[in-house]
């Protein structure tokens, strides 16, 4: 289907008017053609075309009717959650997980891979396994590999002028990369991508959907070889603060290499990751610019994944919530609450998809062209 741009006796383009009652019925979930004309601003008429239209793509459903008040019943339109596929990886290397969503984001089917030392030096080598799996998953399920519309990156990286930089001595090929484009290429849809830590935090966000003004999120992770490493991402009215170059946020100097928590081990060789030594270090390692996040954005929340801790995440919290207060003073006056991750499962690879969806909803005309073509 092509979107004619033609004009109705509003002199409103149509096909702007398709996206604007496109993306009401995504943010408002049920409507009736009486509410979309009143909360759009546009004629009956203008709004039984879209409405025509979006059903006869498959892009819209009819989602039941209203109570009868006498007369006939409203109908309620709703959007097709199914007309398209989205996938999320989240490239935790060595680890590669992949989960499909629909335009809601909610995951459909999921996948986790283990990435060789081969593959994980040499980034197309990645990719290509990535696009192998991507297709696979598609394929599997019963709306077929025509719906994929679009793919979310999620990566521990530095991103700057459409390339990513993983940092690590191991990983000097990883600098620099051009993500995006090797992946469209291979794909051929629009692939977006994002800090993994930020991911995390769009999950959580949706999942739980605390409020927040301003939201933190700290998240430990594991890194090649044995380490650990720590991100932060920030919030701002739900949505991810970037900086003035898409790296706010990042911890750099968070980070606890393996020779360290071996040390440790040699010391004590019944320490674990969550033994009060590991965290003892990592505290230390996160305390320094957890303050000056803290001071510089005043978060009304603390969200903290430690799930790698296992038995150690609640003393891990205890112990960054009493070195906070301790370094912050009576002088800080603000209450900053501390939460637990609501969704912990493959939150990054979900994250991931629903960065992708938000920045194709951001083009409505656009992706209505895509639904509508894999649909026809």
């Amino acid at each position: 289907m092509v979107l004619q741009k033609t004009v109705d006796k509003q002199g409103t383009p149509n096909h702007s008017n398709l996206a604007r009652v496109f993306v009401a019925l995504r943010e408002t979930h049920q409507l009736t053609k009486k509410r979309l004309c009143f909360q759009l601003g546009l004629s009956r008429p203008t709004i039984d075309k879209a409405i025509e239209k979006l059903l006869s793509c498959g892009l819209a459903k009819r989602d039941g009717c209203g109570p009868s008040a006498g007369g006939r019943r409203a109908v309620f339109y709703a959007l097709n959650m199914q007309a398209g596929s989205i996938i999320g990886c989240d490239l935790e290397l060595p680890e590669l997980n992949l989960v499909i969503s629909g335009l809601d984001g909610i995951p459909i089917t999921a996948r986790s891979i283990t990435l060789s030392d081969d593959c994980i030096a040499d980034p197309r080598r990645t990719f290509g396994l990535m696009n192998v799996n991507a297709v696979e998953m598609i394929e599997e399920l019963e709306s077929g590999a025509d719906k994929l519309i679009g793919l979310g990156l999620g990566v521990p990286a530095f991103l700057g002028e459409n390339t990513i930089s993983i940092s690590g001595q191991s990983l000097p090929q990883w600098a620099r990369v051009p993500a995006q484009s090797i992946l469209e290429q291979l794909l051929n849809i629009p692939v977006s991508v994002e800090n993994d830590v930020n991911c995390m935090a769009m999950t959580e966000h949706y999942e739980a959907n605390h409020g927040d003004k301003v939201m933190g999120y700290i998240a430990l992770r594991k890194g090649l070889k044995g380490s650990i490493r720590m991100g932060a991402s920030i919030l701002l009215d739900g949505k991810v603060f970037h900086g003035g170059n898409g790296n706010a946020a990042l911890l750099q100097s968070a980070y606890v290499d393996r020779s360290e928590l071996e040390t440790i081990r040699q010391n004590d060789p019944c320490a674990t990751l969550g033994s009060r030594q590991v965290v003892a270090v990592l505290v230390d390692r996160l305390v320094a610019p957890l303050i000056h996040m803290v001071r510089l954005l005043d978060p009304n929340r603390l969200v903290i994944d430690a799930s790698i801790l296992k038995q150690g995440e609640k003393f891990f919290i205890h112990e960054i919530r009493e070195r906070l207060n301790a370094e912050l003073g009576s002088g800080f006056s603000c209450r900053i609450e501390m939460s637990n991750v609501e969704d912990r499962s493959l939150n990054c690879a979900k994250g991931a998809a629903l960065h992708a969806l938000h920045q194709l909803f951001n083009q409505p005309v656009e992706l209505i062209e895509r639904l509508a073509g894999s649909a026809s």
